[in-house]
């Protein structure tokens, strides 16, 4: 049964719920949509769908009877053979265009018209296209509308829990979330047994209506609960609240900005031009601004930002936290052997304490060709050597082939460890930097951000942020293969909040699929705002 549901989920149901529109392909093969269509006899594969697709967005976008033949489209559709729409599929493709349309009259009348054919009773995958279907126009359902829908949710439930998965669970929270009966959500997921396995877009309907109820505390809980799980904070919640502050002079838009700082979280560029439009609809001044890396100064307020700053006795908590409960508790080291682990804990307590740990195999993927006649490794662990620091470099074994006879410089003059090449090599480049202690530089390209969120703690997240943050090394190569060791950069680089009252909040740009992003930590704007 498990596998009909996910079958019969072919139609995307996720997507039901998006505020995008998914794009209908409408290529008019035929001018007019009759039930005696006269099909090509050579139209097959992606033409035959095609034209079952326009068949029906047509039928459904031109529909402005009160009685609708469902019969006469099925039969349309179904004439024009070896398309994708068949006989399993037809009603689902239908239900889903009149959503997508928002003909939430013809999305009830459909699914009337399906109980009649099956004696009151669709199958489950219909079912929940119709509950989401609903969800997308709920403030448009009638108190019968609403009950219908709390029976079929609890009924769904309560029939199906031997079967309940994330999807299911999704669109029985959905429904339910469009009734007075919204709370018993809560109790869904309690009773799924499924809490580690719930989706986003599950916890997103519950706190959109607990903002709708004023229900506050439930509300930023559930916020909270995202975000340790995903480290995501959706446009919609943000919105919701806003809206919630317009109408409720107990809560205030600086919540959202306070999260932010809290979890020290860089948003993304469309997250944080929604909070501009909603902060300057209050009268809220926001300017785009930059930060000057060598004394963190706003340019446009002349603030200067907080610095970074770890102190032993924090660092002391985060190297214990991190050496036993992280990185040894959760199996960080899972694919290691036990031998290889013991052998690179043997090794730090031999050689350690070093100036800097470098994560050899990602400085070699970050520029793999010749700067002069050198890779970028030799050069990087060159001018480590020169200046008198002791170095340790960790990578991946095949790094020796790829580094060639310069392996040779660099075994002389430096500490080197190689794990085996299917080991993750950060995680041992975390080590050896910790235990090394609180002056102890790394030189990588990765953000780590994995390992920061298996500290369950805000405070370990915030100072293991902070700590790397100022002991991480940047590069960068300039015209004319010119290296560059960029020291840390000194002043916190996470939302916050001046003495004054005035904010900084930073935020990444939006960047196309497969397009180049910074390899560092470093905000691509920040947002100066003065309230």
């Amino acid at each position: 049964m498990c596998s009909l549901i996910r079958k019969h989920l072919q139609w995307n149901l996720p997507k039901m719920v998006s505020p995008r529109q998914t794009s209908i392909y409408t290529q008019r093969l035929l001018s007019v949509v009759t039930p005696n269509i006269t099909v090509p006899p050579k139209m097959k594969g992606r033409f035959a769908s095609g034209e079952q697709k326009r068949i029906i967005t047509e039928f459904v976008t031109k529909s402005n009877s009160p009685i609708i033949d469902w019969n006469a489209l099925k039969s349309s559709v179904l004439s024009i053979n070896r398309g994708y729409i068949n006989e399993k599929n037809i009603n689902g493709c239908i239900l889903e265009t009149c959503s997508q349309q928002q003909r939430s009259d013809l999305v009830k009348s459909f699914m009337k018209y399906v109980k009649q054919c099956s004696n009151g009773k669709p199958n489950i995958a219909l079912e929940l296209l119709y509950i989401r279907s609903c969800y997308k126009s709920r403030k448009e359902l009638t108190d019968d509308d609403q009950y219908e829908i709390q029976i079929n949710c609890h009924s769904l439930f309560k029939n199906n829990r031997h079967l309940l998965n994330s999807v299911l669970l999704e669109g029985i929270v959905m429904g339910i979330c469009c009734t007075p009966l919204w709370r018993d959500s809560l109790e869904f997921i309690k009773a799924s047994k499924i809490e580690d396995d719930i989706s986003v877009n599950t916890l997103v309907c519950i706190i959109l209506r607990a903002f709708e109820e004023a229900e506050i505390d439930l509300g930023w809980n559930l916020v909270h609960n995202i975000f340790n799980r995903h480290r995501i904070l959706p446009l919609e919640i943000v919105t919701a609240w806003f809206n919630l502050c317009e109408k409720n002079v107990n809560c205030s838009h600086r919540k959202i900005l306070e999260f932010l700082r809290d979890n020290e979280y860089i948003i993304r560029e469309d997250l944080a031009e929604l909070i501009r439009n909603k902060l300057k609809q209050l009268g809220i001044k926001t300017t785009t601004t930059m930060i000057y890396h060598n004394n963190g100064k706003c340019k446009n307020c002349n603030q200067i930002l907080k610095n970074v700053d770890v102190t032993d006795s924090e660092f002391k908590i985060l190297q214990e936290c991190f050496l036993s409960n992280v990185m040894i508790g959760k199996n960080i080291f899972n694919n290691s052997s036990p031998q290889e682990l013991n052998d690179f804990k043997d090794f730090i307590e031999i050689t350690a304490p070093y100036d800097v740990v470098v994560d050899g195999l990602n400085l070699a993927y970050a520029y793999r060709g010749k700067i002069g006649n050198h890779s970028l490794t030799k050069i990087i662990m060159k001018n480590f050597i020169e200046k008198k620091l002791k170095v340790l470099l960790i990578g991946r074994k095949h790094l020796i082939k790829m580094l060639g006879k310069e392996f040779d410089f660099i075994k002389e003059n430096a500490q080197v460890f190689f794990t085996n090449d299917l080991s993750k090599d950060d995680p041992f480049v975390l080590y050896a930097a910790m235990y090394s202690g609180i002056n102890t530089k790394i030189l990588t390209r990765d953000l780590m951000r994995g390992h920061k969120f298996l500290l369950h703690d805000l405070h370990m997240k915030s100072i293991f942020q902070k700590w790397l943050q100022k002991h991480r090394l940047g590069l960068k190569i300039r015209p004319g293969d010119e290296v560059i060791i960029k020291e840390p950069i000194k002043y916190l680089q996470a939302t916050q909040e001046s003495a004054n009252g005035i904010w900084h909040m930073p935020y990444q740009e939006y960047k196309e699929r497969g397009s180049w992003s910074k390899p560092d930590s470093s905000p691509d704007k920040w947002m100066c705002i003065q309230m």
